[in-house]
């Protein structure tokens, strides 16, 4: 049986439980968000247990007493007894699972991750009294990364609370700076108001972060912005001699109009990515707008440059210190 977890809007880190039940170890693997569509989701924050009993089993028919009700749509996503997608079916044939459960972990709302339990042998009955342990163990995990992720946040807010306050901003944040990085995992950033720059941090690549900050004073970003990729998400930036060492860029506005602001650069980072199978291998079929999915897991590297690490979700709220305006 394999354990599966750390859904995200990203992609999705495999681990496995029993090295036994598969010839192919799925552990490190990566997973692309796109393997679970946006009405999938939907389900998993409705239906928290999803059971497969057998894959090959053919699907029952719903017979309705007359032919009136067919004119009304069956509404069927609070049911257990509801059939998988095709598309599902069809990529847990591919990955060689017969039976499948999965227990999903919300927080804040969301659908945070997954617990995704795979079968290979044939066919697995789970006991509504298991599913029901199954599905109380699931809230208090989900309870618990809750906490976590808000005891973070917390933390990180009171590093900077801890500051004595200052009247000048720049003072503020002068004598927050290592505090400031530190929160937000950046190398380097600009405090930008009242028509002055003042670094946060060390100044690396000094024309490259210059070129950022003239770049985000034109554009006067109204809300945050983030880019883990700058090439990529701000084409229109005019750099002939290219970013080489920074990457990645999380800008703050202070005012409405944006035209002060706070900006934290990362720099690049290259890394390995391996893959459950190849993650751009989409086939449609011929004639439909069918998509099918990817035929084969084993493993596929992919090797990364020119990005910095993803900006997370407390990295892209704005503290509550920035209260100059």
């Amino acid at each position: 049986m394999k354990l599966a977890n750390g859904l995200n809007l990203g992609s999705v880190v495999a681990e496995i439980v029993n090295t036994r039940a598969s010839e192919d170890i799925y552990r490190g693997l990566h997973f692309p968000a796109s393997d679970i569509p946006k009405q999938a989701r939907e389900l998993y924050l409705v239906n928290k247990i999803r059971v497969l009993y057998n894959r090959d089993q053919e699907t029952a028919r719903l017979i309705c007493r007359t032919f009136d009700d067919t004119k009304i749509p069956l509404d069927l996503k609070h049911s257990y007894l509801r059939a998988m997608s095709p598309i599902h079916i069809k990529y847990l044939a591919n990955m060689g699972v017969q039976a499948s459960m999965s227990i999903s972990l919300i927080v804040n709302q969301s659908l945070w991750g997954l617990v995704s339990c795979h079968n290979y042998g044939s066919g697995m009955r789970i006991s509504l009294p298991m599913r029901e342990i199954c599905r109380s163990l699931g809230e208090i995990a989900s309870s618990n990364i809750e906490k976590l992720i808000n005891i973070s946040r917390i933390n990180a807010r009171n590093t900077l609370t801890k500051a004595s306050p200052k009247n000048s901003p720049f003072a503020y944040i002068t004598s927050s700076s290592t505090d400031l990085l530190n929160m937000f995992h950046a190398d380097v950033g600009f405090l930008a108001i009242r028509g002055e720059a003042r670094t946060i941090g060390k100044l690396a690549a000094y024309s490259e972060a210059i070129a950022l900050l003239q770049y985000i004073r034109r554009k006067s970003f109204p809300t945050i912005f983030h880019t883990n990729s700058i090439v990529k998400d701000c084409p229109d930036i005019n750099y002939p001699p290219g970013f080489k060492i920074l990457a990645g860029m999380l800008v703050v506005p202070l005012t409405l109009s944006g035209s002060e602001f706070l900006v934290f650069f990362r720099k690049g980072q290259q890394k390995n990515i391996n893959w459950a199978g190849n993650p751009y291998e989409k086939k449609e079929s011929a004639g439909s707008n069918y998509l099918k999915p990817r035929s084969s897991f084993k493993r596929w590297s992919e090797s990364v440059v020119g990005m910095s690490t993803d900006w997370s979700e407390e990295s892209s709220k704005s503290p509550s210190f920035m209260l100059f305006e």
